[in-house]
């Protein structure tokens, strides 16, 4: 004899198993997706410290663009922010404008994201009329 049905859930015996199997995998990948994200965000935002600070150097403090450009490069590869770092420093007589590129890394091997960052600052100085 069939013993009646009482509750209307126990059909689903099982499901909650399935759904966890079925939504960590993809909870996972957003968790991950989101720190990689967070990762590179914070990359940007450390090259664009190092390139104003060569920008203040040049000028500000009247460094050569050669020695501000050695020192941004030197930075940023030994902090291991970028890949392939390429530092410009172009410096006239009223602004000077500093760009980096390269490749930020990637928690996974073979990934990676270009970072591109350009600063321009105005030049301090006397400034003949």
């Amino acid at each position: 004899m069939r013993r009646p049905v009482d509750d209307p859930n126990e059909g689903d015996v099982g499901s909650a198993s399935l759904t966890i199997v079925l939504l960590a995998p993809a909870l996972l990948v957003l968790m991950f997706a989101g720190f990689q994200a967070a990762l590179w965000n914070h990359t940007r935002t450390e090259v664009r410290v190092v390139a104003r600070e060569a920008a203040v150097l040049v000028a500000r403090d009247h460094v050569s663009a050669q020695q501000a450009s050695s020192s941004a490069s030197a930075t940023l590869s030994r902090d291991s922010l970028l890949n392939n770092v390429r530092v410009s420093v172009l410096s006239t007589e009223t602004d000077v404008v500093v760009t980096i590129t390269g490749d930020a890394p990637g928690l996974l091997r073979g990934t990676s994201a270009p970072v591109r960052v350009s600063v321009a600052l105005p030049v301090e100085g006397w400034v003949g009329l």
